[in-house]
């Protein structure tokens, strides 16, 4: 019994409801995306009219698998366990699903005051056995300045059982205002996301542009009755990761 581990660390939160709030994170292996383009992954270049890559493909690219009490054992030898949150990111965590079901009613024996947040990028359904040990789950469908083509990063069945869900919210990456048109007509009036449950976050995977588009998001996201998420491990730690 054992996950497929890219990196785990100790840190704070950065983005969402949950931002600033100190976490394990635990980075699975693999994702059925590669926002940047179809091989970015391998050119490390944007294609097909991305504006942004994906700042972890290649930390998600590799792992090793690591049994379920081990990765346990060793927040608690490392003193991580003193954390609120036990966030589980990727890549697309989801596609772990059935180790998860296993996975997560030992993490809530062992360590039950954590908090359980899965970042999933909407693709995918969640585990109905795993749910009742999910807080939060991060839904973060892609736009068309991901590099993806539509029918790969918009599944109709999966994101409705997110938008019917009440643990999730919704993070839309912007690259620019013009991006709220798109997220409004495919995802907020399609799918009937309320305005409450929508976190909107500039598109960076750098300080510089972290700076620079934030203002204006900040704003749209007053101007349309949503929240503005910050990406805090950028603005303290730039493009290291790990941390």
């Amino acid at each position: 019994m054992s996950l497929a581990v890219s990196e785990t660390f100790y840190s704070h939160q950065g983005e969402g409801p949950s931002s600033g709030q100190s976490s394990i994170f635990l980075r699975l292996k693999g994702c059925n995306l590669t926002c940047g383009g179809p091989n970015t992954s391998k050119s490390g270049m944007l294609e097909e009219g991305a504006t942004w890559r994906c700042d972890t493909i290649e930390v998600w690219k590799r792992g090793q698998s690591i049994a379920y009490e081990t990765i346990i054992e060793d927040w608690i030898a490392k003193r991580w366990h003193h954390a609120s949150r036990l966030v589980i990111t990727g890549g697309e965590p989801l596609l772990h699903s059935k180790a998860l079901d296993l996975f997560l009613p030992l993490v809530k024996q062992k360590l039950p005051h954590l908090g359980i947040e899965i970042e999933t990028n909407g693709t995918l359904a969640f585990s109905k056995k795993s749910d009742p040990y999910i807080d939060q789950y991060n839904v973060s469908p892609k736009l068309h300045n991901s590099g993806m083509k539509k029918e790969k990063r918009i599944l109709s069945n999966a994101l409705k059982s997110f938008v019917q869900n009440p643990k999730s919210i919704f993070k839309f990456v912007l690259a620019s205002s013009d991006d709220y048109n798109e997220i409004n007509h495919d995802f907020i009036d399609t799918f009937k996301i309320e305005a409450h449950r929508i976190w909107l976050m500039p598109a960076a995977d750098n300080q510089s542009d972290l700076l620079k588009h934030s203002p204006h998001i900040a704003q749209l996201a007053l101007d349309k009755h949503h929240h503005f998420s910050n990406r805090l491990h950028i603005m303290i730690w730039d493009q290291k990761t790990g941390i």
